[in-house]
């Protein structure tokens, strides 16, 4: 039976119609997969260097132990965002005369061949034996080396685990992200040292290797979770009753008090809610209003302050860049429907408005926790985000009409390139660049203040005359939306 699903997974592939249509797109991902081995491979063998480098003063192995904490935890919110779940695979085979944890102990194992866990073998294994085995021996070594495989994947199996429960209890991903935020600020102001625990842990695999069996038997009982969620959870006649029922119940009562606008603002939350890639581009969202603590923190970047602005802008319009970059993609699959439903188009595309509206506002409230490392950067963000608003966010819209391609809405968040076309490289150019040509010239001059305020009043202007914004960009969609129906229909 192994050896006919093993067969399944190869005919899956190579008889999909899809990978004979993308076969130029996996070619090259095959190449682009092959040539990042290589350069972790690379990584790993210099890494002691590198390490030696940053801190001469200890030793490789011993810093790199207080990292491996760190490291493990970027690596899971990279597989919660890229990683796939294979498992789902399971469904075609649960009417069949097969024995139902057969296959579930297949697709789990299966999974296991996965690049985030090759690419800890590829990091890790040069450095173990140019580091750990000439000084401390080859069971050292090996406890080492076990130590790093069962962690990684232990991982695997939590991120599997994770999403499948996150689709029950969507407030599972707010708990884990408040654990997380909370224990990197104890760590960040002192009150608790990562670094220290992860190299005294780990230091202690060195000393004693049979404590390397305690990742192995992480990685066991998350194995068994899976196992035991899954065999629980996956019958025929609930699968079909998921498909057709979301769990998603809100309507979003409180928008229909701002008439028909609010009604369409509420669908389009529902669209983002109830589909991965655009729920995706959402929660990414969400996390990148950390990535102020990559620069404000720093000293070097205070001499450089000119880099904020960017900061601010992202910040600040981090949604509608990701998700209004396919403005018209998202519903490319009725899109028919959007042309004949009884809807104006100036309110299909005010709506579209208010939403990012909407979220670039909440993004700046919260981007005022920043006023911590100086009112400075409440300054710089407030420019920005009234630059987004007045102006960003309708070249973005604009651009979005240029043969947009259509998106299929059923398929996977991760590593799905549908709906990228020349327009996602187009939208960088204005909303990256446009405001340092006008900030540029202030701070050249030393006044940078005063670009930053020119900025703001513009956002501004443009805010106020929002109505010729939105007039031109429906204009331009009522000449061109048959051409853009006819391209999605072909697609």
């Amino acid at each position: 039976m192994i050896r006919t699903l093993i067969s399944h997974s190869f005919k899956q592939q190579f008889r999909s119609p899809v990978w004979a249509k993308n076969l130029v797109a996996n070619v090259f991902l095959g190449f682009a997969g092959v040539v990042l081995s290589i350069y972790v491979l690379v990584l790993g063998i210099f890494l002691s260097e590198i390490l030696d480098s940053l801190a001469p003063d200890k030793e490789p192995i011993q810093l790199l132990n207080g990292l491996i904490i760190y490291y493990f935890a970027v690596e899971f919110f990279m597989r919660f965002f890229l990683q796939n779940v294979p498992v789902l695979a399971i469904e075609p085979y649960l009417h069949l005369p097969m024995p139902k944890r057969k296959i579930v102990h297949f697709m789990l194992r299966k999974s296991q061949v996965s690049v985030f866990n090759l690419i800890s073998i590829l990091l890790f294994t040069p450095f173990a034996f140019r580091e750990v085995l000439p000084t401390h021996g080859a069971t050292a070594t090996l406890g080492w080396l076990v130590m790093i495989f069962g962690l990684a994947f232990t991982i695997h199996f939590l991120t599997i685990l994770f999403k499948k429960k996150l689709n029950e209890q969507p407030n599972l991903l707010l708990i884990i992200a408040g654990l997380f935020s909370v224990v990197g600020g104890l760590d960040y102001y002192g009150f608790l040292s990562l670094s220290t625990i992860s190299s005294d842990l780990f230091g202690a695999i060195i000393e004693q290797p049979v404590f390397a069996l305690i990742p192995v038997l992480l990685w066991f009982v998350s194995y068994r979770a899976n196992y035991s969620f899954l065999v629980n959870n996956t019958y025929p006649e609930e699968i079909s009753t998921k498909k057709k029922k979301s769990k998603i119940s809100g309507d979003f009562a409180f928008l229909k008090r701002f008439g028909r606008i609010g009604e369409m603002i509420a669908l389009e939350l529902k669209l983002i809610i109830r589909h991965k890639r655009p729920r995706s581009a959402l929660m990414i969202s969400g996390f990148l209003l950390l990535y102020g603590l990559i620069f404000y923190p720093e000293e070097q970047y205070q001499q450089m302050n000119w880099i904020f602005l960017f900061v601010g802008i992202f910040i600040t319009g981090t949604f509608f860049l990701q998700y209004g970059q396919f403005l018209l993609s998202w519903e490319s699959g009725y899109f028919d429907f959007v042309l004949t439903r009884k809807v104006k188009f100036r309110q299909y595309f005010e709506s579209k408005y208010y939403l990012f509206l909407a979220t670039s506002t909440i993004s700046f409230v919260l981007s005022l926790a920043y006023g911590y490392f100086g009112a400075q950067i409440i300054f710089i963000n407030l420019a920005a985000y009234l630059f987004n608003i007045g102006v960003n966010v309708f070249f973005v819209m604009r651009i979005a009409l240029f043969n947009p391609k259509k998106i299929d809405l059923s398929k996977r968040a991760a590593f799905n390139y549908e709906g990228v076309g020349a327009a996602q490289f187009l939208i960088a150019l204005p909303v990256m660049f446009l405001p340092y040509v006008i900030y540029a010239p202030f701070l050249i001059l030393g006044i940078g203040e005063y670009g930053l305020l020119l900025l703001g009043v513009l956002g501004l202007i443009g805010f106020l005359l929002r109505d010729k914004w939105l007039d031109f960009i429906t204009n331009n969609f009522i000449k061109n939306r048959h051409k853009i129906a006819a391209g999605f229909r072909a697609q």
